[in-house]
């Protein structure tokens, strides 16, 4: 995805557990291959044995419409970084917007990282990952703002 260093941002540490995973997750796929079968474990230990599937496939989608139809490179911190990236904060509050039914929320959050023929691939893509997310009990998102 992106290669221009991420301005510093919040600390990852005062995510709540949801978006720790979201936000891990989403760095691990983008970093490559090698990093994914850590994904397909967490998700495995995370989520009921009936979504784990559906939830890494719903990631998969989300990052490759977000990669097919970026505005600009996507910036995000390495795996382990300590920050988030105003990008990724960006892709915390899609999904939070998603959790909270706010569609149209989630569909301006889209717009500011991908090009319009790739909100409706990751917003939806977003929305099945969210809801396979409640139902994995993995929520407590960040205070939406408009």
């Amino acid at each position: 995805m992106g290669t221009t260093k991420p301005m510093p941002g919040p600390a990852v540490e005062t995510l709540t557990a949801g978006e720790r995973l979201l936000l891990w997750s989403f760095r691990a796929w983008v970093s490559g291959p090698g990093h994914r079968p850590m994904v397909l474990r967490e998700f495995g230990r995370a989520f009921p044995t009936d979504e784990a599937g559906p939830a890494i496939r719903a990631l998969e989608r989300a990052v490759a419409a977000i990669a097919g139809h970026a505005r600009r490179a996507i910036v995000h911190h390495p795996v382990c970084g300590r920050q988030v990236a105003p990008d990724e904060q960006a892709i915390l509050a899609i999904f939070a917007a998603l959790q909270a039914e706010r569609v149209e929320l989630a569909v301006r959050r889209a717009l500011w990282l991908v090009r319009p023929a790739g909100v409706t691939p990751l917003v939806t893509a977003a929305a099945a990952l969210a809801f396979a997310m409640i139902e994995g009990r993995h929520y407590g998102w960040l205070v939406v703002a408009e």
